[in-house]
């Protein structure tokens, strides 16, 4: 028992002997875990980067530098792997614990980007709100940009232009924002086909409906399929064969119905068709980046516009 005690006692003694860095974070090591972090992440090697950044948070409590980083860059790790509502949660985590951080308006701009990537345009823009009313210069004119572009997808063209409006002059955004509101202005009057007149031609012609929104192929089918029952029909009526020409009748007006139910169909397609496709040709002329560089704190627009 004595000798328990004494061996106790020396082993406490060493305890008080070590360096304080045995019982707490060595900050050394934190920078190189934080180091080793954005290796991954520069890599693109986005998961493995969360589990080293989520490392770092739980070894170094106390680094709260370093600690701020790792919650940003968890947040954008999960933005450049397009898992959209991780990072939405992620950015949230972010604000929540360094509400007043250098790096808030960035974690509010990417959380706005993944409710827009996910189609949650309300949130998208009440998060591009909080941003256009808290900041100035770039990051005000980024948010107004995108939220404009949450508009569009909500088809919302007249207030999509004027939120283009409120950018000024000067703005690297402001010839982009020209652009695409003098395109939304001619939005209505791209070569839309008229669902009522596809179905009127395909009620008075099988497969005129279908010819009329540019689809041939499915106008031969339909025009060959119907033409063929209703030819049918009317041989086993003149033969008097009645029950197999009703039977054959009832088919045909179900071939005949889904004719004129496909055409109308068809003028919607090709009517989303057309706006996606003039949509898509707005953004591919102007091209809008953020640019964000942790290491220095500084932010960054570029822009690239094809005529």
């Amino acid at each position: 028992m004595r000798k328990l005690t004494v061996g106790l006692l020396l082993f406490l003694s060493f305890l008080v002997t070590l360096p304080c860095d045995a019982w707490g974070e060595d900050p050394g090591n934190c920078g190189k875990q934080f180091a080793f972090a954005e290796s991954l992440f520069a890599e693109s090697d986005f998961y493995r980067a969360i589990g080293e950044y989520k490392r770092l948070m739980f070894l170094c409590p106390g680094s709260a530098a370093l600690r701020e980083k790792a919650y940003f860059k968890i947040g954008l790790s999960y933005f450049r792997a397009k898992k959209w509502q991780s990072a939405r949660e992620a950015f949230d985590a972010f604000l929540v614990n360094f509400p007043d951080s250098r790096m808030a308006s960035e974690a509010l701009y990417f959380k706005g980007m993944s409710e827009k990537s996910l189609s949650l345009h309300e949130e998208a823009l009440a998060t591009f709100a909080r941003i256009i009313e808290a900041e100035t210069g770039e990051d005000r004119g980024r948010a107004i940009y995108q939220s404009a572009l949450v508009l569009v997808d909500m088809e919302r063209w007249e207030r999509a232009g004027e939120m283009l409006s409120r950018i000024p002059e000067g703005s690297t955004l402001y010839d982009s924002a020209g652009v695409f509101s003098a395109g939304l202005e001619n939005i209505g009057n791209l070569p839309y086909k008229s669902p009522s007149v596809a179905g009127t031609l395909a009620a008075v012609l099988p497969g005129a409906g279908h010819l009329y929104t540019r689809r041939p192929k499915d106008a031969l089918v339909s025009f060959l399929l119907n033409g063929l029952f209703i030819w049918s029909a009317v041989e086993l009526f003149d033969d008097e064969k009645y029950v197999t020409g009703g039977i054959v009748t009832f088919f045909e007006l179900g071939w005949y119905s889904g004719n004129i139910y496909s055409a109308v169909t068809s003028a919607h397609k090709f009517n989303k068709r057309t706006k996606e496709s003039f949509l898509q040709g707005l953004r591919d002329r102007v091209n809008l980046s953020y640019l964000h560089d942790a290491d220095n704190a500084c932010n960054g627009l570029m822009l690239s516009m094809r005529f």
